[in-house]
């Protein structure tokens, strides 16, 4: 009897928490039926870095759209690991979802993520592939872009690019979601056990408590910024199977999950057409510019963030190169003032030189140097974890010479 009462009241216990940790919103923000766009330009969320079941993971093309679809993404990015002569991915739109084709190779040491502006390349081989990326590599950005290649997560274990960064790689991945998770792993094995169980109840706050300020990657960017135009993305590396517990069927986290929690919002001067190849090169030529910022939206919709400088009459928006001049301004606009404490950061060549909690705020410039904006915003976590600070926004650099 005595012991049928404890299990009874453990199990009580255990429902009760499991029903309030369902309940915790994790939105700082408060949501609005159609955000609205910045003005003067238009605010495209999409993932980069995705695997289907022609290579690491484990939902098919068509089921992997599905989950991007009832995410509401705009345009999703397939990135299948050295997938030759596998069956071809169905490109082009379905419904009001962008699908675009990239690749990512096997590099030396490392992961290089290929995205081809001009559809330019027919790779049949890894062989081909490699003398391809380093011709490419070895090419400066001073010419007109034609191609796009990213370092997928640049100091993952196993992965570490080695030597000097070549001239012709474009960015990094400064956040990569599989990254995050594997070193929740290697470091806090106890909390992410917390997060698997946690995970039936609410499987956002159960990753999002395992999230992890990118401060090495944070540091390389700033480092590769001051010298060369360089485009910090968010990655998911979405597999449905990307942590040591993803065995079977069992999607963990699901594609779902992964694409509700971070993602890159591409800033466009005009709306997609609905034509496909056209708005593909406007999507993938935004990226190449760094004309985005990387978000972690289960934290809220960002829709009607923008970061530009003002050069009187002139507008830039973030990866701009412009020429300095006196009386120059770094602008912050926030959708909407975030329910908690929250902070407008601007740095410089990667030092903090002032932060603002207005929903409006600028930075007057007084010298050449690479700026860029992040929005920290502070969080309340179910027991035992408690408040903390957490990045919401990483706009890209800005470049004043």
């Amino acid at each position: 009897m005595r012991k049928t009462i404890i299990a009874s009241a453990i199990f009580f216990l255990l429902f009760t928490y499991g029903l309030v940790l369902s309940q915790n919103q994790l939105t700082v923000i408060p949501e609005e039926l159609e955000p609205k766009n910045p003005v003067g330009f238009y605010d495209y969320k999409g993932i980069s870095n995705v695997h289907t079941d022609r290579g690491l993971g484990s939902g098919s093309p068509l089921e992997v759209i599905k989950a991007a679809q009832e995410v509401g993404l705009d345009f999703l990015v397939f990135t299948d690991l050295n997938a030759f002569e596998k069956p071809a991915l169905p490109h082009g739109y379905h419904r009001k979802l962008l699908v675009i084709g990239a690749e990512e190779f096997s590099y030396v040491d490392s992961r290089l993520l290929l995205y081809d502006l001009q559809k330019r390349h027919a790779l049949e081989s890894l062989g081909q592939t490699q003398t391809l990326l380093a011709d490419l590599l070895s090419q400066s950005g001073s010419e007109e872009k034609q191609d796009l290649i990213v370092l997928a997560h640049p100091l993952k274990p196993g992965f570490n690019w080695s030597g000097a960064y070549p001239a012709g790689l474009d960015g990094i991945e400064v956040i990569n979601l599989k990254s995050v998770w594997r070193t929740a792993w290697d470091n806090q094995k106890a909390s992410f056990f917390w997060s698997a169980i946690v995970y039936p109840f609410n499987s956002a706050l159960s990753l999002l408590r395992l999230y992890e300020e990118p401060e090495r990657e944070l540091a390389l960017w700033d480092q590769l910024s001051t010298t060369r135009h360089t485009i910090g993305m968010a990655g998911a590396e979405a597999t449905a199977r990307s942590t040591p517990l993803g065995v079977g069927s069992i999607s963990f986290p699901s594609y779902q999950t992964s694409f509700s929690l971070l993602s890159n919002h591409v800033l466009l001067n005009s709306e997609l057409t609905g034509e496909a190849e056209g708005d593909r090169r406007k999507i993938l030529n935004a990226i190449a510019e760094g004309n985005f910022y990387m978000s972690l939206d289960v934290l809220g919709e960002p829709k009607g963030f923008i970061a530009t400088i003002q050069d009187g009459e002139k507008t830039h928006l973030m990866g701009s190169r412009v020429k300095f001049q006196p009386g120059m301004k770094l602008i912050v606009k926030l959708p909407r003032r975030p329910r908690t404490p929250f902070e407008a950061a601007f740095l410089k060549d990667g030092q903090h030189l002032m932060s603002s909690n207005s929903v409006d705020s600028e930075l007057e410039l007084h010298g050449p140097g690479v700026y860029r904006v992040i929005v920290r915003v502070f969080t309340s976590f179910t027991l035992p974890d408690g408040n903390r600070w957490i990045t919401w926004l990483y706009s890209n650099p800005f470049y004043v010479e």
